[in-house]
C-alpha cells in the first residue's frame, strides 16, 4: 500500500487503485502490485487444487497396500506394548502376580504405577494393601477428605488388576489376582 495525504491525492496516477481511505490519508495499490496480487491469488488457488489432487493420488496408491500396512502397524504396536511391559518387569520393585481362578484381589504394598513413576525417587507415595475375597471381605467403603487419595487408590487397584490380567508384572511386593471380567468405578 502507498499512503498519500488527501491534500496530495490529485497527484496520484489515474491507473492506481484506491484500497482504503480515512479523513487524513488514502491508500493505493500500484498497477504492478495489483497485477502481481492477482497472479499470487491464482497461484494460491492452483496450489490448493494441486495439493488436493496429490493427496487423492496418495490415498489411491496407499489404499492398494492398506491391509498389509495396517497389519504391520498392528504387529508393531503389539511388539511395542510387549517391550514396554518387559521393561517394566525388569524394574526391581515390581513383582510377578499370581493369577488364580477364584474371586479375590490380594495386593500387598501396591503402588499406583503412574503416580509411582511421576514421584520418582521422592518416596512420597505410601503403598497400600488390598484384600478382597469372594468368600470374605467383598466390599470396601473408602472415606476421607477431598484430595485424600481415594480415587488414586481405587485406580491403583484397577490398574494392578488389569496389568496382572494381561500378564504384566505389577507395582507391589506381592499380588494374587483372580480372573476378572470387568472393572466398574464411579
Amino acid at each position: 500500500l502507498v499512503e498519500v495525504k488527501n491534500s496530495h491525492k490529485s497527484s496520484v496516477p489515474s491507473d492506481w487503485v484506491m484500497v482504503s481511505s480515512t479523513k487524513a490519508v488514502s491508500r493505493f495499490h500500484s498497477p504492478f502490485v495489483t497485477e502481481n496480487y492477482r497472479v499470487l491469488q491464482q497461484l494460491r488457488e492452483q496450489l490448493v487444487l494441486d495439493c488436493s489432487a496429490e493427496w487423492l493420488c496418495f490415498l489411491d496408491h496407499f489404499s492398494e497396500h492398506y491391509h498389509p500396512v495396517s497389519k504391520a502397524i498392528c504387529h508393531l504396536a503389539t511388539v511395542d506394548c510387549l517391550f514396554s511391559l518387559a521393561q517394566v518387569a525388569k524394574q526391581g520393585d515390581y513383582c510377578r502376580p499370581t493369577v488364580q481362578d477364584n474371586r479375590e484381589i490380594i495386593i500387598k504394598n501396591g503402588r499406583h504405577p503412574v503416580i509411582d513413576v511421576l514421584l520418582g525417587e521422592q518416596d512420597q507415595y505410601v503403598p497400600n494393601t488390598t484384600s478382597l475375597s469372594g468368600d470374605g471381605e467383598r466390599v470396601m467403603i473408602i472415606t476421607g477428605p477431598n484430595m485424600g487419595g481415594k480415587s488414586s487408590y481405587i485406580k491403583q487397584v484397577a490398574l494392578i488388576t488389569v496389568m496382572a490380567q494381561i500378564g504384566s508384572f505389577v507395582p507391589a511386593e506381592e499380588a494374587t489376582i483372580g480372573v476378572v471380567d470387568g472393572i466398574f468405578t464411579r
